[in-house]
């Protein structure tokens, strides 16, 4: 094999083209309605006894626009998932795929509070979920989404 044979297979190997970044970033956007669906499931099941002493949930449809690192626009369907008790409510709000410091981003509408999950994915693969707090300009430390973490949310944001 001649050198540039060499330097061929090596750049075939090597070669990472916008197309494949493009099907990359839409595979993730694909992956991404299914991720925070199972996060809903998750939120869901833990909130199943509040649920039957008049806690509400539903879904509502929504759009979102985002582009990709690629610069690619994506604008996809996702649901919110609504919580309601008490005359007050909690909206988690799948509001990007693409972050910086993360694999997504769900807001959460609360009040007086800049709240967020934020996934991430480990050398395995697997998906986990961090709870974000901005407070007074600062954004504090993340922590872990457990089920003790997420009703302490609900608490506090549906007045309970």
């Amino acid at each position: 094999m001649s050198k540039a044979d060499e330097l061929a297979a090596k750049l075939k190997q090597t070669r990472h083209t916008q197309a494949d970044d493009s099907t990359c970033a839409a595979l993730e956007i694909d992956c991404w309605p299914a991720q925070v669906y199972d996060l809903y499931h998750r939120i869901e099941a833990w909130l199943q006894p509040v649920t039957e002493v008049g806690l509400k949930i539903r879904r509502i449809p929504t759009h979102v626009c985002e582009t990709s690192p690629d610069g690619e626009s994506h604008d996809y369907a996702i649901d919110q998932l609504v919580i309601e008790a008490n005359h007050h409510s909690l909206t988690f709000d799948p509001i990007a795929r693409f972050t910086e410091d993360g694999c997504g981003r769900v807001q959460i509408n609360v009040p007086e509070r800049d709240q967020s999950l934020l996934r991430t994915v480990d050398e395995h693969g697997e998906s986990h979920w961090w709870l974000q707090t901005v407070e007074t300009g600062q954004e504090l430390d993340a922590i872990a989404l457990t089920e003790n973490n997420l009703l302490q949310v609900v608490q506090q944001g549906l007045g309970l």
